[in-house]
């Protein structure tokens, strides 16, 4: 069953396909930091309110996945910024999340060699979300 995009049934459907993946487990080994996913809102696309997605990640285990106002994920130690039509470019993989922070399509604020050094753990994580059947609000 198919459940809205960026939901909190969406962040547990999220938090399970992670922790189910072994790749995961080991490319995010020695991962120690929360990240924050700021979605901004685009009421054209039917995604009326920014929302903020909080995952708390420790040495490849996602411990927690929630979703709620932006700024909870505004104060992670990781912050990734962009509209929701990119976020969902991220999350069908048509747009590698860490290739979109170098090319500034998705803003991020916190050290970004660090970012690049678990780019494995970063695929793998956009590999789990494409294993959540999400309906999305610009689809309906």
């Amino acid at each position: 069953m198919a459940v809205k995009a960026f939901s909190s049934e969406w962040a547990s459907a999220f938090k399970d396909e992670v922790n189910k993946s072994s790749n995961y487990k080991s490319a995010a080994k020695g991962w120690k930091w929360t990240v924050g996913l700021v979605v901004e809102a685009e009421p054209d696309k039917h995604f009326p309110e920014s929302k903020g997605i909080v995952m708390d990640l420790f040495d490849g285990e996602a411990r927690d996945v929630t979703v709620g106002p932006a700024g909870d994920a505004q104060k992670c130690d990781f912050v990734i910024t962009a509209p929701y039509s990119r976020w969902k470019e991220v999350a069908t993989k048509q747009l590698d999340a860490t290739k979109g922070m170098l090319q500034g399509k998705l803003k991020l604020k916190g050290d970004l060699p660090t970012i690049v050094r678990y780019t494995k753990a970063s695929q793998e994580m956009t590999e789990c979300t494409t294993r959540v059947p999400v309906e999305w609000p610009d689809e309906k």
